[in-house]
This record gives C-alpha cells, structure tokens and sequence, in this order.
C-alpha cells in the first residue's frame, strides 16, 4: 500500500501549504500551514476541522465524485431506487461496470481518500498526547474525533471492497487493510471481522472521550460540522445494523436520539420537508452531522447539487433529472404524506426550470439546488431520520413489534398527519424497510442496506430502461457486489495479492 498511502500524505501535506483568511475560524472551511500543524491544541483542532471540510472538495480528477457526497451518488446509482435518462454522468456505475474496474475513478478516488482521511486522523492521535494534561476536555475531544473518522472511513472501506459482514459465521474472508497509524509501509488486508472490530472499538472509546466535548466551546463553531457524542451513538448504531448485531444497534440508536433531542434536534415536519435540503442547517433541526457549506466555498459541478438536484442548470440536471423507481413510489403511504411531493411521477416539463431540461416519470423534487446558477448547499450526513428508522428496524427484527410501532408512529406522524402504524411481523418489517426506502432515498444508503440483508439488485420500475442502465437484476453474493481494489493498489503492495 506504500504508494498510494504515501500520495495521500503527500496530498494531506498539500492541503496545508498555505493559510486563508479563514485560518483561525472553527468551523471547517480551509486548513492550516504545515508549519503549525502539531504546535498546539488549536491548530490540531483545525486540523479536524480540516478533514471535516476536504470531506466536500474538487479533488481528484472526476467532477461527479467531489469528496463524500459524490461518493454517495455513484452508491445510489448502484441500487434499485433511482434512474435518470439521457445523461452519461454516473451512467457506467448504473451499469454496474466501473466500480468493478480496478483502474476507473470509481474505484480509485474513495480508497485514495477515506484512507486519506484515516491519515489524518492518526496523524492527530499521534500528536496529541504532549497537550492532554492543558485542556483534557478539548484533547480528548479532538482524540474522540480522530477515532471517529477512523471508523468512519475504514466502515465504508470494508462495505465496498470487501462481502457483507453475515451475522453468526466466521467473516474471515479478506477485508481491508486497517490503517492504525500513520506508517506508510504496505499492509495486508485484515478479515471482515477484525476490520469490525476495530471499528467498534474505536467507536466505543470515542463515546468515552467525547463526553464532555463540546465542539461551540470555540468562538463560531457549529457541533453539527464536528463528531459529538450524539454522532458517535449515531455511527455505532448504523454499524450494528450493518452487523445484524439489532439489540446493540436498538440501544445505541435510542441513546443517540435521547442525546439529540437534549441539544435540540428534531424531525422536519410541514414545509420543513419541501426546503430542498440545500440549505438543511438553516432551515431546519434536523441535522445531526453535515457539511454546511458556505456560499464562498463553490465546488461549482463537483456539487451533489450539480447532479442530484432538479433545477441547477448543469447538463447532467438538464439531460437526466434523478428520478424515483416507480415501483418504489407505489409503496408510498397515502396522499396525505408530505414527501409524495418529493417525486413528480408524470414527469411535467412545466415545473422544470427551462424546457431544455428533459422531462421523465419519477423526477425528484427533493433535492432543489439553491438556484439554477449555483450549487452551493448544505449536505446531511446523519440526520435524525436515519435513528428513527434504525431503532425501528432493530426492534422489529428483534420481534419486538409494539415497541417498533410506537417508534415508528412517532416519526411517521411528522410525514404524514394521518399516520398510524398497525403492521406486525413480516408486513411490519417491510412496512418500515419502505419508509426507510423512501425517507433516504438518494442518501447513500439503498446499496449498503441490499448488501447487509444479502437481498438481490431487482429494478422493477417501469422507469428503468435496460438500453440505459444496463442490467436489471444481480443475484445476492455476486462478486458484483464489491469494489475493485485500484489496480495502484495491487501493484504497489505485494501484501495486497488478492481482488475478489
């Protein structure tokens, strides 16, 4: 792994060569010279809070895959809820041919940077020792950060290039490597399961340190932009569900959401759900974790909203709206949910900005860039949505059904006034597995949550065109579903001899 390790050091290391006006401001936005990088708490905060914002960003070479959020896209392409026409941005990951290219962009940019990020993480962990007895609080604030970003990265790492994590068997089967310090000397592949085990290990010490963390202890800091306790809770949970592991990801779920609605997080509810989410921190609570972009800090068509939303007026918009499975909108619950005006099943060109952009069945309307010309906007990484479902979910599978019925009322109610849960079993479970369907719909999860129930890819919506998108089926286990490792991987790591 030395090469590409070493390149992303060498890139971490480029990202601090010089400082912006926004040196000393607390919320990501740029980082800090490399010459001050480790000589104090504060400028080990910056550094955090330097990931945090290289987390949105140009780099790499491909514009549809600008930091996480592209991430996300090329994920949605890949699953059974989402289409578009026309347009060829993200149309071979559609087809399932590029992230099966150990040479494409698809594969190579998030392994270059969540091991990236992993860098900087341990470079952290590695300097901070000399300040704990200073400000113990804030360093081990700092350190719970770190560790989160560690588990954060390496948890994606293993779900695309590695089999699913199958509750109850061994899982020795090759993972990833996992990066525990900032060495560059290649690495073998760890097991699925030591991969999980580091994972909830750093986790679990993370929620030990950020208990008296609180990130707007500096001036201008928002604890939505930073790892917190509530964050913490939040990826241990998804973590569990990923593990099939429902009784840890019931309880760690219920903990995030009590800890959320103390710092004043809730669910969107009325004109709330129509704001178009690019602007999500401002106009609403319901964000746990974000990127919330500032309107100085384009990405221009790097931007989710050159590509997810339905009004911005790049070519990837104007050619292929992003559009609901039709199948999928059929399991909506009544007309009385408010996220119904999320899709427009007709596709009408008289709500579309121009009558260049191509009209299509199933065009979201979620997402809505903040106007046709700039594609700035906030992006939700956690929102308190997600815990709902997650909670649901776990008790459900636990059979615990009047428990998931409560829960899921509760957050139903603030989609749908009329809502009421009344479902057991198995026509609960699929009941929830909808609403977390349609709640999450192009947030990144579809992929992942079809791989962690080993569930075939089947697109039944009429809107799928096999001439475009390639393939309408993929049987669960299939080798397809793992990433390539990067070919620059393999031939600069002779410990990496294996690409399944």
């Amino acid at each position: 792994m030395k090469k590409i390790y070493t390149l992303a050091l060498t890139l971490f290391a480029t990202a601090f060569t010089g400082c912006s006006d926004t040196f000393l401001d607390t919320n990501p936005t740029d980082q800090p010279s490399e010459v001050v990088i480790y000589s104090s708490l504060e400028n080990l905060r910056l550094e955090i809070n330097g990931i945090h914002r290289r987390m949105v960003s140009q780099a790499g070479s491909n514009q549809g895959l600008g930091g996480e959020p592209g991430y996300i896209i090329s994920r949605e392409t890949l699953g059974d809820d989402m289409t578009w026409k026309s347009n060829t941005w993200h149309q071979s990951t559609h087809q399932w041919k590029a992230h099966r290219s150990a040479t494409n962009d698809v594969c190579s940019l998030p392994w270059r940077y969540y091991y990236y990020w992993v860098l900087g993480a341990n470079l952290v962990l590695e300097n901070l020792p000399p300040f704990e007895e200073i400000d113990p609080d804030l360093h081990d604030g700092l350190k719970g950060e770190a560790l989160c970003f560690r588990a954060f990265a390496h948890f994606h790492l293993v779900q695309l290039y590695a089999k699913r994590f199958a509750a109850g068997e061994s899982n020795d089967n090759p993972g990833v490597p996992y990066r525990l310090s900032s060495e560059t000397v290649p690495q073998a592949r760890h097991t699925v399961s030591e991969v999980y085990q580091f994972i909830n290990r750093d986790l679990d010490d993370a929620i030990v340190l950020l208990q008296n963390y609180d990130p707007e202890d500096a001036p201008n800091a928002d604890r939505r932009t930073h790892f917190t306790l509530e964050t913490a809770y939040a990826l241990k949970a998804r973590v569990a569900l990923t593990q099939q592991d429902y009784e840890v990801a019931a309880n760690t779920a219920r903990q995030a959401l009590s800890l959320s609605k103390a710092q004043g997080y809730q669910l969107m509810q009325g004109d709330e759900l129509l704001h178009g989410f690019a602007t999500i921190g401002s106009s609403t609570k319901e964000t746990l974790w974000a990127a919330l972009t500032k309107t100085d800090q384009t990405v221009y068509f790097y931007s989710f909203y050159a590509y997810m939303s339905w009004n911005y007026g790049s070519t990837a918009i104007r050619q292929g709206v992003k559009a609901i499975s039709l199948d999928t909108y059929d399991k909506l619950p009544p007309p009385t949910d408010l996220r119904r005006q999320w899709w427009d099943t007709e596709g009408k060109s008289d709500d579309l900005p121009a009558s260049n952009y191509a009209a299509y069945p199933g065009q979201n309307r979620k997402f809505r860039a903040i106007s046709t010309g700039d594609a700035v906007g906030h992006y939700p990484y956690l929102r308190i949505a997600e815990l709902y479902l997650v909670l649901t979910e776990a008790l459900v599978r636990q059979g615990l059904d009047a428990e998931a019925q409560t829960v899921l009322t509760e957050f139903a109610l603030t989609r749908d006034p009329e809502y009421q849960a009344s479902n057991t079993g198995d026509a609960l479970i699929e009941e929830i597995m909808n609403q977390r369907r349609l709640e999450l719909w192009g947030e990144g999860f579809r992929w992942f949550d079809l791989k962690r129930l080993n569930l075939p890819l089947e697109r039944k919506g009429t809107n799928f065109d096999i001439a475009f998108c390639g393939l309408l089926e993929v049987p669960a286990g299939d080798p397809l579903w793992q990433y390539a490792i990067p070919q620059k991987e393999l031939d600069a790591n002779p410990l990496m001899t294996t690409n399944e």
